[in-house]
């Protein structure tokens, strides 16, 4: 399992209003994870620093 963070935006590459650390066995797994959460209508989904996907 692989350690994510998943950061809440007030809008489409706007403000981080909430993060969550999460834990998954893929990004592909993560970004899944981030978009069945509803309170994560648009997302970004990061991993060691990377961005390795959205939801929106």
């Amino acid at each position: 399992m692989k350690h994510y963070r998943v950061n809440k935006l007030a809008k489409a590459g706007g403000a981080i209003v909430k993060t969550k650390d999460v834990l998954a066995s893929s990004d592909k797994q993560a970004v899944e994870d981030a978009r069945a959460d509803a309170d994560c209508p648009v997302c970004e989904v990061w991993q060691a620093g990377q961005k390795v996907g959205s939801v929106t």
